[in-house]
């Protein structure tokens, strides 16, 4: 009989009950915890980025743990999270504002009464202009061009509006409306500080990975989410922001909403925040604030375009430099499929694709004839 019983036993039944255990109840932990699931990414996400200025008051404050931590998670309160909330409700604003002024100058526009003779008395652009016209006959296809330039603005402005208000109202409320998320996302940046290394270190002894792997998984990991949060959108910031001092010298209105703009539109690859800037700079020309407009595109050519060549490499270095596509294409995928959060989860999805693509590289570089 106690033969028989040993031959009915699967080998290793006890190991395999275990694994599918751990896997069972890994998946209902995080179906329990899947409603806070955005907070707790964006609480970590914080905690890695301000990780630098923790760790400096650690070493002030003698490893008092607890009161480092308090202190890190007031000034990410203090310095982050009610300026981004304010700040985003404010541009929900302006985006409003923005779409109804263009629409009404969209509405009143003619472009047949154009007066190109008023860039004449300008050095460049009056024989420039003097050359095409003479070339190609530029009034008469002004005066004949027939253009639904009203309707192509008002879509293209409305759609950006909308989006913007929507998914704006929508962040917001999940960073600072929400008391319970709110509280939560304060509460876990806490112990995210507090006990940061210790969670980290447990979930290191779960995985079955040898530890060189888990080590240089941390690294990458670090190393390009520092890659696209700081450098991508750090320089995307201050591109945007340095376009809006562009625009507030020349006199545009909504320079907050334009330079929100520009900053998204600095992640296209080439193109950047000229997308922006040049037809603000033709809108410009067209209402004849022909010196307004020649400032801005040097401001614009010299300053905005460049600065990200200077930037970049200095908030990151050149290890953790990420390629321009793939920054633009995961924010702008993930605009598509999360809304306006894409803008995190995107980036954060291309930092865990990345750190296991260079894991899968180092465990078969010999198959793979690296």
């Amino acid at each position: 009989m106690p033969t028989l019983r040993k031959n009915l036993v699967l080998p290793d039944v006890s190991r395999y009950f275990l694994i599918s255990s751990v896997l069972v109840v890994t998946g209902l932990l995080l179906w329990v915890v899947s409603p806070f699931f955005d907070v707790i990414v964006y609480a970590l996400l914080i905690t890695v980025i301000f990780s630098p200025l923790h760790n400096l008051f650690l070493k002030v404050l003698s490893r008092h743990e607890s009161t480092a931590a308090a202190i890190s998670t007031i000034l990410v309160l203090m310095i982050f999270l009610i300026p981004l909330t304010l700040f985003i409700l404010f541009i929900g604003q302006e985006a409003v504002s923005a779409y109804e002024l263009i629409e009404a100058k969209a509405l009143s526009f003619d472009i047949s009464n154009i007066d190109a003779e008023q860039f004449q008395k300008y050095p460049l652009i009056g024989p420039f202009l003097d050359g095409l016209n003479e070339k190609y006959n530029l009034t008469r296809i002004l005066k004949n061009l027939n253009i639904d330039i009203v309707g192509v603005v008002k879509d293209a402005i409305q759609t950006v509006s909308s989006f913007l208000v929507g998914q704006s109202a929508n962040l917001a409320k999940g960073l600072g409306d929400s008391f319970i998320q709110f509280i939560l996302i304060m509460t876990t940046i806490f112990y995210f500080f507090k006990d940061g290394d210790r969670i980290k270190n447990y979930v290191k002894v779960l995985s079955p990975l040898p530890i060189k792997y888990e080590n240089e998984i941390e690294t990458k990991l670090k190393t390009t989410i520092y890659g696209i949060v700081v450098g991508g959108f750090g320089s995307s910031i201050v591109q945007g922001v340095i376009g809006a001092i562009g625009l507030q010298i020349v006199g545009v209105q909504y320079v907050a909403f334009w330079g929100t703009m520009m900053a998204f539109a600095s992640l296209v690859p080439y193109i950047g925040a000229s997308i922006i800037w040049i037809p603000i700079c033709i809108g410009l020309l067209m209402n004849g604030s022909v010196n307004s407009a020649i400032f801005l595109f040097v401001w614009g050519f010299i300053l905005v375009s460049t600065v990200d060549n200077f930037v970049k490499p200095f908030m990151i270095g050149k290890e953790a430099n990420m390629h321009p596509l793939a920054t633009f294409l995961v924010v702008l995928g993930g605009l598509f499929v999360f809304g306006l959060k894409g803008i995190v989860f995107g980036p954060l999805i291309l930092s865990l694709a990345l750190t296991i693509y260079h894991i899968y590289r180092l465990e078969y570089k010999e198959i793979l004839k690296i």
